[in-house]
């Protein structure tokens, strides 16, 4: 495998030993083909050619590569973001080459999160998998297509792995190369085929994600509450639904005093973590993950579930001591603003943090008073 430069930016060729059987979702010479020659052309981010294929085989000819090339585009930079390994196991051996930028990175069937204005960010940023194995053994037409199922699922384990919320990206491209002859029908992952297969692929992955600098940034409490549907607008609406107005006190100070704080813990980690927990054991219980508690149980918000109240009576008496606790009480009982829609544990969550906050500005300007 050779990275040139072309036109400013990097091309990965990537040579067979000898014509091998190809199915592919390339971009150019795609599905089933012949060839001996993969390439990899790294584009420019927010790439929006009138016609990706063309512009690969104008690439192709200049490098004098054959025409039976098959092409695949990134906008993952090359020298970082390209691995290559050879794996074995049992009687197989694989080659695998693989690119990951995966900043657009989404669950299948997931691409809509709660703000429509989200998506279309998050689908159009530049972000690619293209995942190359060459198999040294044949495969039938059906073990082709199984392989290609056990590859798609070991890229979302080798996600996982790296702790990516996701199981590809929107624009992934795959190619799996064997050479001709009578082969083996199944290559799922439980065949030595699907093992060798997967293994390299996961581990590849990982390579690459790590080299291109793309393991997932840390969010803070503030844009896990963004993910769930909470602003921080939505957290000040619930401070002002039990606000006892006071004539001393101006509102828009009492906001920058509570938006200030607000901003504080996003770089308290105890405070991040507790938001953290809710936030997972709200996402497990929606999916009736906890144990004896289906989601439909979940969702009621049974009286025997206190896990949440806990985790809230914590984080409030944290952030204010005991006030913080009697505050987040009330708000939790009354539930004023976007609380009255939330599940167990993010409505508790939440009522604890704006509780505990509010409680603590309280006696901060009382004592300011005396």
């Amino acid at each position: 495998m050779d990275i040139v430069e072309w036109d400013g930016y990097h091309v990965a060729i990537i040579r067979l030993p000898g014509m091998h059987r190809l199915l592919s979702s390339a971009i150019m010479n795609g599905g089933m083909h012949q060839s001996d020659t993969v390439v990899i052309k790294q584009v420019m981010k927010g790439y929006d050619h009138v016609s990706p294929e063309n512009d690969l085989r104008k690439t192709v000819s200049a490098l004098g590569l054959p025409e039976h090339t098959v092409g695949l585009m990134t906008a993952a930079f090359l020298p970082k973001a390209l691995t290559h390994r050879v794996d074995s196991y049992g009687h197989v051996k694989v080659a695998t080459v693989v690119s990951a930028g995966v900043c657009n990175a989404v669950v299948a069937g997931e691409l809509i999160p709660n703000v429509e204005g989200r998506v279309k960010e998050k689908i159009y940023r530049a972000g690619t998998i293209n995942m190359v194995c060459v198999l040294d053994r044949p495969l039938s037409d059906e073990g082709l297509v199984n392989a290609i199922m056990t590859m798609s699922e070991a890229k979302a384990a080798g996600l996982r792995d790296e702790g990516i919320d996701g199981t590809g990206t929107t624009s992934d491209a795959i190619v799996l190369a064997t050479p001709f002859g009578d082969g083996a029908r199944y290559a799922g992952t439980a065949t030595e085929e699907g093992i060798c297969l997967s293994r390299s692929i996961r581990a590849a992955l990982a390579s690459s994600i790590r080299g291109n600098g793309d393991r997932p940034r840390q969010r803070d409490l503030l844009e896990l509450l963004e993910e769930e549907g909470v602003s921080r607008d939505d957290l000040w609406q619930v401070a002002l639904g039990l606000y006892v107005p006071c004539p001393s006190w101006e509102i828009e100070d009492l906001r920058s005093r509570f938006m200030a704080r607000l901003d504080l813990y996003r770089d308290d980690v105890n405070v991040n973590a507790m938001v953290a927990a809710a936030v997972l054991l709200e996402r497990e219980g929606r999916l009736g993950r906890l144990a004896v508690l289906d989601a439909e149980g979940f969702a009621s918000d049974p009286v025997h579930l206190v896990a949440d109240e806990m985790l809230g009576l914590q984080l409030s008496e944290y952030i204010a001591g005991t006030r913080g606790m009697f505050e987040f009480t009330r708000y939790d009982r009354k539930k004023p603003g976007v609380l009255s829609r939330l599940g167990p544990f993010l409505d508790d969550i939440v009522a604890s943090l704006v509780g505990g906050i509010m409680s603590a500005i309280y006696t901060e300007l009382l004592e300011g008073d005396r």
